[in-house]
């Protein structure tokens, strides 16, 4: 059996986003299934933290997203355009260890992809969400 991968590298608006589409026949991973994208943790452990995929996604016009902090900290949850601009900012204060869901309403915005980003204590991870109008 031939194995197939293929590697997704990304430069939008000053992240580098990485993804892997693996095709094993039946085996094949979608790259919407992968975990996302993120950078090192210089702060503890990465399982401290998890930014989870927006729901539901695509969406129209309001998403939940939600994240796991296990550690207290500073913690930035921005969404940014495919040109790296910043369309919103869900979080932007300390916060104490616990599971957290904030709404982002995309009604202002136009149909496309959007990125959102996490950073809390030096760790950094970003997903991709799409809305559809």
């Amino acid at each position: 059996m031939i194995k197939k991968y293929l590697l997704h590298i990304i430069l939008i608006a000053g992240f580098i986003l990485i993804g892997i589409r693996a095709n094993a026949g039946e085996n094949e991973i979608p790259s919407s299934q992968l975990d996302g994208f993120g950078s090192g943790n210089s702060a503890g452990n990465v399982d401290d933290y998890k930014l989870y995929q927006n729901y539901p996604n695509p969406f129209n016009p309001v998403t939940k997203i939600s994240y796991k902090i296990n550690n207290e900290g500073f913690v930035s949850l921005k969404v940014y355009n495919l040109v790296g601009q910043v369309v919103g900012v869900l979080v932007n204060e300390n916060q104490e260890p616990g599971t957290y869901s904030v709404i982002f309403n995309g009604n202002q915005l136009t149909t496309g992809i959007y990125l959102y980003k996490l950073q809390v204590n030096g760790f950094t991870t970003v997903k991709r969400m799409t809305l559809i109008k």
